[in-house]
């Protein structure tokens, strides 16, 4: 039995060894199944870099999502930052116009009443305050990402020039009012260092918006004139269109008006600046004293122009909610400036030309001797209207 089973044992044994040796895999041959190899050369290189891969892109993921953080921190700043100085810098130019306006320093209108006072102040409020509560308004709102980044740094900078320029007539009034200086020292260091803190605010906004920590002064610079080159070259429409009825001219919108308001708006900001007495006194009419620190304003109104006709040519212009806030700022400010100019043509300030009385011809002489400005003034800020309909 135990025999029997021993050559049974056996015999397997010696199957298994052949069909081995057939299969080739032979013991102590190169080409076995697994080769010896010591322990300590085993390693795991793929799964170690694996590892280091996911770990590197974990810390990048980590970076980038703290520095998307800081940003948001501080454009959140930076929004709530120009909100309150856009309020600082309306009630300054309010306090200014009112210093100026109350009264007549020349003996020959001592006798203004009350309600040409008011009137004149009015005038000085009735297009400034809302378009640059519209300027302010569409950079420091919380969806004003929907600006496109070439809106924002143009608003920013017409932003910066505009207090500049408020901030020199206050300071320097006598440079800017043919003579007149009527603000105390107070006043002119408060509205003064109100608007050149807004103005280089905006400027710090506007080198934020660029996304890049290597441009220098004469780089900035180049960029500015560069762009104003550009900018001044496309006031007129892409794709300019004389049939009413062409679908080219439907979708371009109202690029072709918002132009026209751009190149309108723009000369009578340069008017006031190099012009003499009478015709520095439009299109603001606002006398010797405060025209020409107006300018800032249709400065800034002939840029919102010029951002609208660009984003009507994009076809953008009904779908953001912010280039909505220019279109009203300029209609609403440019239907209060013709409403007033309306009511002094009829005669509300003692007479005109409806109303009886001389009024018109006596406290608004300036206007008069002008008509041909006045009246293209008067166009220019209609056709603001019907282009922001």
């Amino acid at each position: 039995m135990m025999t029997s089973l021993h050559m049974f044992l056996l015999l397997a044994a010696l199957a298994c060894s052949a069909s081995f040796q057939v299969s080739g895999f032979v013991p102590h041959q190169k080409d076995v199944l697994i080769r010896h190899v010591p322990c300590h050369h085993l390693t795991f290189r793929p799964i170690n870099q694996r590892r280091e891969s996911l770990h590197a892109k974990q810390e990048k993921f980590n970076e980038v999502s703290q520095a998307n953080g800081r940003r948001s921190v501080s454009t959140e700043t930076l929004m709530s930052a120009q909100r309150v100085m856009g309020v600082l810098s309306a009630a300054a130019w309010i306090l200014i116009s009112v210093t100026a306006l109350s009264y007549h320093p020349d003996p020959k209108f001592a006798d203004c009443t009350l309600r040409h006072n008011v009137l004149t102040m009015s005038q000085a409020f009735a297009f400034q305050l809302p378009v640059g509560y519209a300027t302010i308004s569409a950079l420091s709102s919380p969806d004003s990402a929907h600006i496109t980044s070439t809106i924002r740094r143009r608003l920013n900078l017409a932003v910066a020039v505009a207090s500049m320029w408020l901030a020199s007539s206050t300071a320097f009034a006598s440079k800017f009012a043919f003579g007149y200086d009527l603000y105390t020292w107070k006043l002119k260091a408060f509205a003064s260092g109100i608007h050149a803190t807004n103005g280089l605010l905006a400027l710090f906004a506007w080198r934020s918006s660029i996304g890049t920590n290597k441009m220098t002064i004469r780089s900035c610079a180049s960029r500015v004139i560069r762009g104003t080159i550009g900018s001044l070259w496309s006031i007129g429409p892409s794709k300019p269109c004389s049939d009413p009825d062409s679908p080219q001219l439907i979708s371009n919108n109202n690029a072709s008006i918002w132009g026209l308001c751009t190149a309108g708006l723009l000369w009578f900001t340069i008017l006031p600046i190099v012009s003499p007495y009478p015709l520095a006194t439009v299109p603001t009419i606002l006398g010797k004293r405060l025209s020409r620190p107006a300018s800032a304003f249709t400065f800034l109104s002939a840029v919102c122009a010029f951002c609208l006709k660009e984003s009507a040519e994009s076809g953008a212009e009904g779908d953001e909610n912010q280039i909505s806030r220019l279109r009203k700022g300029l209609m609403i400010g440019s239907t209060l400036h013709l409403l007033l100019l309306m009511l002094k043509l009829i005669g509300v300030d003692g007479g005109g030309l409806l109303l009886p009385g001389r009024g018109l011809w006596e406290v608004y002489p300036a206007m008069l001797a002008v008509p041909f400005a006045t009246a293209s003034s008067i166009i220019v800020h209609a056709l603001v209207c019907f282009a922001a309909l």
